[in-house]
């Protein structure tokens, strides 16, 4: 339009290193450079300072700033590493002015930033011809989606998701809007660009859909599943049931005297819990013998207890998951709660996430497992923190102990603010979607590192599927285009 053009490698020599500006706030890694005012320098894109054996890889981090009469155009550039004979090494002082600005070749942008792997996420934001690729040893360090309603954070789960299946990895994800049920399809959208990364549409191999038993499905032949209150955790149901401290005591009492009758060959049942309080109930109304508070609470307990008894989800007359049926390679098995109340949402995703740590901790051998967990925050937030701490000690139990045994965390959300800031550490990588939100961008400004300050003063403006990847193996974050999703994703726009 104005007549500029990109930096393309058969331009030599793009401009020079600048003298610093009298009123300078520039880093001990940052430097001033001047660029022909006909060439347009992206922000995010990595340039070569120097020749010869000895030269800096540099990042255009802000700019182009224009002076009146001057037919150089301004940019700040950070140094990312210093190269002596192919060897990267610290950065310990800045180049002089008058030294050389080139392009530089993909492949040493990659490998001096770390970027390997064997999982296609798209291309350098900046540069398409720089592949971003991620090793599946970094979905053991847990990874985090962040970012707000239509901004990409569905496909580029729905790419890990496809890149990790592809390479042996089972896939459990909670779909909380019946988004990924038909993922056994090709996609239809997004075709042009899927072709820019040489990419055909093309579904999943192996998909298993289940749907709570009360609940319903866009697919016909999804499978139906309940909880036995026999095997979950009991901490956790209190908590998903809204009990109070003194309510979790008589509840845990009443379990205990239910057991204490029940033959072993036979399961303790929520019912039979419920009966139980009925009775004691029952006998406070006969013979009232309790204080009136504590009669209050049990009065209260039973309440709860009948409401989540009424979900039809705990004890009926249907199978569990057979985790032995879930945790196969290159299966992705979709829990389909987005008709689920929030009672059945919760236990669901507690009672599922516990059973898959349980089955890896029994069967080491068996493939890795990349559990994710949609809109985290409202599973489990920083408001109801307090509330949920058997929950939240599950999943970090989960996540530290099962790193190490093959089971991954993929955690979503489009409010990383609200997630307690135990499990938003837990996420040791980091895809970085559009935000406007100030209290967002800061909440993951203050743990998330690598990422220069000119990134996050992009986040607000970021288009659809780009992002800002941050991880432990690259040496600095990298702003991103991901890559289309090739399987179908249903729109629920």
């Amino acid at each position: 339009m104005n007549g500029k053009k990109t930096m393309m490698a058969e331009k030599s020599i793009l401009g020079i290193v600048d003298y610093d500006p009298e009123s300078s706030n520039l880093s001990s890694n940052q430097c001033d450079i001047s660029i022909s005012y006909d060439i347009d320098l992206k922000r995010g894109v990595f340039i070569k300072i120097g020749n010869g054996q000895s030269y800096y890889i540099a990042q255009v981090v802000d700019g182009p700033y224009f002076t009146k009469g001057s037919i150089k155009s301004r940019y700040i550039t950070e140094l990312v590493s210093l190269i002596e004979n192919g060897v990267a090494k610290v950065v310990l002082t800045r180049p002089a002015p008058g030294t050389s600005i080139e392009p530089i070749k993909s492949d040493i942008v990659q490998k001096f930033l770390g970027i390997s792997g064997n999982m296609s996420m798209g291309h350098i934001l900046t540069d398409d011809s720089v592949d971003v690729l991620m090793d599946t040893a970094t979905l053991s360090r847990h990874v985090g989606v962040f970012g707000t309603t239509g901004s990409g954070k569905s496909n580029t789960i729905q790419v890990l998701m496809e890149e990790a299946c592809n390479r042996g990895f089972s896939i459990m994800i909670f779909d909380v809007e019946g988004e990924y049920v038909e993922m056994d399809k090709p996609t239809d959208r997004l075709l042009d660009i899927l072709a820019k990364f040489d990419l055909k549409p093309t579904g999943a191999k192996d998909l298993d859909v289940y749907v709570p038993y009360p609940c319903d499905c866009k697919r016909e032949d999804a499978t139906r599943f309940g909880i036995s209150f026999k095997d979950v955790d009991k901490d956790v149901f209190s908590e998903v049931s809204g009990l109070n401290r003194m309510e979790q005591l008589y509840f845990q009492d009443l379990i205990d005297k239910v057991r204490a009758v029940t033959p072993d060959s036979k399961p303790v049942t929520l019912e039979a819990v419920i009966n139980r309080l009925i009775t004691r109930l029952k006998g406070q109304t006969d013979r009232p013998t309790m204080p009136p508070f504590i009669a209050e609470a049990h009065t209260t307990l039973f309440s709860k207890l009948r409401l989540m008894s009424e979900q039809k989800i705990v004890d009926v007359d249907i199978p569990i998951i057979n985790m032995d049926k879930v945790i196969q390679p290159g299966r992705v098995s979709v829990i389909d709660v987005s008709d689920a109340s929030d009672y059945i949402r919760n236990v669901v995703m507690a009672e599922l996430l516990h059973n898959a740590f349980k089955y890896k901790i029994a069967h080491p051998e068996s493939p890795p497992l990349l559990a994710v967990l949609e809109e985290a925050h409202a599973f489990i937030s920083k408001e109801k923190r307090d509330r949920m701490l058997a929950t939240l000690m599950l999943i970090i139990e989960v996540a530290r102990r099962g790193r190490k045994r093959g089971l991954c965390l993929g955690i979503v959300t489009q409010q990383p603010a609200h997630l307690p800031s135990e499990l938003l550490e837990l996420c040791n990588t980091r895809v970085i979607h559009r935000m406007s939100s100030v209290t967002n961008i800061n909440c993951l400004k203050e743990s998330t590192g690598n990422v220069p300050e000119g990134m996050w003063n992009t986040i607000p403006s970021l288009g659809v599927g780009e992002s800002i990847l941050s991880s432990h193996k690259y040496t600095r974050a990298l702003a991103i285009q991901v890559r289309p999703s090739v399987s179908k994703r249903i729109s629920t726009d």
